[in-house]
């Protein structure tokens, strides 16, 4: 498979440069290796966000509002000229990833970058196989870093009421217990 930008049209003459971006999902077991290293990729919301208070008759305050969770966009092209015909697998995998709610590990060149959860995926097809399967599309992937807060989830009262003897009520007297 050959993944380019979608700005590199006509570019056949790339060479994998040995670099690559895999998402993992380490839940669900899904990975998507993509072979070649993008010529770009974007990440913003890295900084903090700001929210500007106005002060009637003074000079407007600016606060923080807390850090942002940084967002990644990868554009590539997928192509795989001479092989399946086709990248309908890879497709599909992804957007099984994008699907699940199960953040997803990105690697960049064997380089860990984080967890991140895919919050958009675009896909544009360009080209079919006379079987109508898809050949050419452009993917555009926009990751944002998982956030390690959880729910608060409270613990789960029991109500039960214990009878004289210890054992809980209800319990069938006298009954023989199964081993």
């Amino acid at each position: 498979m050959i993944v380019r930008l979608p700005n590199r049209t006509g570019d056949a003459s790339r060479q994998p440069s040995g670099g690559y971006v895999r998402l993992f999902d380490p839940l669900g077991g899904t990975v998507v290796r993509l072979p070649w290293m993008p010529d770009e990729i974007e990440t913003s919301s890295v900084a903090q966000a700001w929210t500007q208070v106005a002060r009637p008759g003074r000079v407007p305050l600016l606060l923080s509002q807390g850090k942002n969770l940084p967002v990644v966009n990868l554009p590539f092209r997928l192509v795989n000229p001479g092989q399946a015909g086709h990248v309908e697998g890879t497709i599909a995998a992804l957007e099984k990833l994008a699907r699940s709610s199960n953040p997803v590990r990105l690697d960049v060149a064997s380089q860990f970058r984080g967890m991140y959860r895919i919050t958009n995926l675009t896909k544009r097809e360009t080209h079919w196989t006379a079987d109508g399967k898809v050949a050419d599309a452009d993917i555009t992937l926009e990751l944002t870093q998982s956030s390690d807060m959880v729910a608060a989830v409270g613990p789960i009262r029991r109500k039960t009421k214990k009878s004289k003897k210890g054992g809980i009520k209800g319990r069938l007297k006298n009954g023989a217990r199964s081993v």
